[in-house]
């Protein structure tokens, strides 16, 4: 129990931290922004490449554990999104909303330093992996939500330009193609300079604490009221049904190694991620809802997180 909490608790500690910072305003949202700006521009790529640079990922032969998790990634969306419609009554670009705060974690800014706490650096693996879902992921939701303002006349109006947008929104992510970059250099065996990983590696140590710490800002400037039943059913949703399902799907449906099996399940039962809002906000959907899934799940997953690492601590010791 004590390993657990010392895993868990300082981080949550940090986000508090970056909470108490943004409400008493010692931090103003500009400020916040530029952290955030740090944290996904210039602290977190290098580490990401860094990481899967030395990780040849061919040879962990873990397409089923990306399988299993993206099936069950799957189920839980399209649970939201109908959920949205039959019990909500929301329109198609709400019902994608919906879907994507119910099963998104919020993976950079607390499954990854999560999983890097309980495990080492090993930790970071499979949430580098999973890292790459997230392409599929934006690419998917990005198509549907530019369709959905097509369709409404709002925007260019085909296809090809929704398409367009989501390529160009990948590109422009640095998370996703930092990690993607480092997947594909260490495929080719090429060797990383020691001058270049000593500096993407200090650098990369101010990643996972200013990142929890800019969460925790982000957080305190965002508003809960309205749009409650949309919020519960995303929070319900991400934080017990998500890792029930990625458990049962990782154990009976795809077997893979308990370590695996662990680390999915973590990285799923981690709150809404914080692109929900940013999606939400660029496109006009959902704003008040994923705002509040964010805060609420946030709060909450000190709890759950614990909970579960309680009941199903790492196969690893810690």
């Amino acid at each position: 129990m004590a390993s657990i909490l010392d895993a868990v608790v300082p981080l949550f500690a940090v986000i508090f931290a970056g909470y108490l910072a943004g409400r008493t305003r010692m931090l103003g949202e500009d400020a916040v922004r530029g952290l955030n700006r740090f944290v996904f521009t210039f602290a977190m790529p290098p580490m990401l490449f860094r990481l899967m640079a030395t990780t040849d990922v061919t040879a962990l032969g873990q397409g089923r554990f990306l399988f299993g998790y993206f099936w069950a990634e799957l189920m839980v969306f399209l649970t939201g999104a109908i959920l949205g419609g039959l019990v909500l009554r929301q329109g198609f670009a709400a019902m994608v909303m919906q879907g994507f705060g119910s099963s998104f974690s919020n993976g950079v800014l607390i499954a990854l330093p999560l999983l890097i706490s309980l495990h080492g650096e090993q930790g970071a693996v499979p949430a580098l992996l999973l890292f790459t879902l997230d392409v599929v992921m934006f690419s998917a939701i990005t198509t549907m939500l530019e369709a959905a303002r097509a369709r409404e006349g709002a925007g260019a109006g085909s296809a090809m330009a929704a398409l367009r947008t989501s390529g160009l929104a990948i590109l422009r992510n640095p998370i996703i193609m930092s990690t993607l970059l480092g997947i594909l250099w260490g495929i080719a065996g090429l060797p990383v300079p020691s001058l270049v990983s000593k500096t993407f590696g200090f650098l990369g140590q101010a990643g996972p604490p200013a990142a929890l710490f800019a969460l925790g800002a982000t957080l305190a400037f965002r508003r809960v009221r309205g749009s409650v039943g949309s919020a519960s059913v995303m929070v319900a949703l991400k934080l017990a049904i998500h890792p029930a399902l990625v458990f049962l799907t990782l154990t009976l449906l795809v077997p893979v190694e308990p370590f695996w099996v662990h680390s999915a399940v973590v990285f799923a039962a981690c709150p809404v991620g914080a692109n929900v809002y940013v999606f939400a906000q660029h496109y006009g959907v959902q704003v008040t809802a994923a705002s509040a899934a964010i805060l609420v799940s946030t709060g909450l997953a000190m709890l759950t997180i614990t909970a579960l690492l309680v009941g199903y601590p790492p196969p690893v010791p810690l």
